[in-house]
């Protein structure tokens, strides 16, 4: 999508600040000179430390570590900015600017901060963001296309300065701030949710699970994979919590599995009206299976079991195991196997929990996977 609009500018800017709140890396695709560095810059207003970097500036030791030999121990020491966003007690963001003027050696090297928070010897904490900034292809000077596994580790979103921003702002003086959501307690009950959204849709699409695109261009932008799933699920979770809006939701679903798949998804979503999980899990037999499809009984019971680890009790794990039965009795037990698999797997099951009565439905394919309960 390109920004025209004030209020699809606005979108965007909050888009950055859900990625920035669930620390999922973002690139920001845009023509030079459009306000892509000043906005993320612009976060140090709020309390945050913005640690811009010119990539093309850099080599792969910057990022990778510098070898330190000590004897004969070789150690990677980690470069000064790293060392100055550890040092940081409050939160950051680290900002790749110009990433595809970079080599691929150096987005190479970048890729392990950037996904796992090390640079060199040096673990950056928890509460440092990354993101990233690069010209589209047509407009960039020396770039380099982005390769797949490159791509497929950030938000894409599109950027550009409407006329009435920059009008507005370039005689006030007063340019839009990057806001940072805040994530309460219920962002882990959201993404529990979430996840169960994104497995019940891979259920019923499961070739959409990882299609990576077949030409150059497409593979340097989103595309579903399981690691975008995740990111989904997370951005989901986020969005909820901070209540904003449809349109955020889209670009940064979007932005992480593609425009096609993101269609496809959000259209489910909006089209399960899902019963709620602890009204089933109060009265197992209150949710009427019949006639549901089996993708939506799939996430209800999802559902059902995100509620149950979120919460566990002996109580609520029969519960939850009753819906299942109930489930079964009335669809078949396909859409309720695997999650009766995941309530027996492990620890799920609480030490007391007792089984329902019923479960004789579930024998076959238990005895299959060697669950069958005592």
């Amino acid at each position: 999508m390109t920004v025209h609009t004030r209020e699809a500018y606005d979108a965007t800017l909050r888009a950055i600040g859900v990625c920035v709140a669930t620390r999922i890396p973002f690139l920001l695709w845009g023509e030079p000179g459009a306000g892509k560095t000043a906005v993320i810059e612009s976060a140090s207003g709020s309390g945050w430390h913005v640690e811009t970097l010119i990539c093309s500036h850099y080599e792969p030791s910057d990022f990778a570590g510098l070898p330190i030999v000590t004897g004969d121990h070789v150690s990677l020491a980690p470069p000064g900015w790293a060392r100055r966003v550890a040092a940081q007690e409050g939160p950051s963001i680290v900002f790749f600017d110009e990433w595809t003027t970079a080599s691929p050696a150096v987005q190479a090297a970048a890729l392990r901060p950037l996904t796992h928070g090390e640079v060199g010897a040096l673990k950056l904490p928890d509460r440092v963001s990354f993101g990233a900034a690069a010209n589209p292809a047509d407009i960039a000077a020396a770039g380099w296309e982005l390769a797949a596994p490159t791509a497929n580790r950030f938000v894409h979103l599109d950027w550009a300065l409407p006329l009435e921003v920059f009008a507005e702002s370039i005689v006030t003086g007063q340019w839009p701030e990057l806001e940072v959501p805040e994530l309460t307690a219920s962002y882990d009950v959201e993404l529990a949710v979430a996840r169960s959204l994104v497995a019940g849709f891979l259920r019923a699409r499961g070739g959409l699970l990882s299609a990576v695109p077949k030409d150059a261009a497409s593979r340097g932008r989103a595309f579903p994979t399981p690691r975008t799933w995740d990111y989904a699920a997370r951005l989901v979770a986020a969005c909820r919590v901070a209540d904003t809006g449809p349109e955020v939701l889209r670009l940064l679903v979007d932005g992480v599995i593609g425009a096609s798949s993101g269609h496809e998804f959000l259209a489910w979503i909006r089209a399960l009206d899902l019963p709620d999980p602890e009204k089933a899990l109060a009265d197992p037999a209150s949710i009427d299976f019949t006639g549901m499809r089996p993708d939506r009984v799939h996430v209800t019971l999802q559902s059902v079991l995100a509620a149950v680890t979120g919460a566990p009790s002996p109580e609520r794990w029969t519960a939850a195991m009753s819906v299942c039965v109930h489930a079964a009795n009335a669809v078949g037990v396909d859409p309720a196997v695997p999650v009766v698999r995941a309530l027996l797997r492990g620890t799920t099951r609480p030490p007391g929990a007792a089984l329902p009565e019923g479960m004789a439905v579930f024998v076959a394919p238990l005895a299959l996977a060697g669950l069958l309960p005592t």
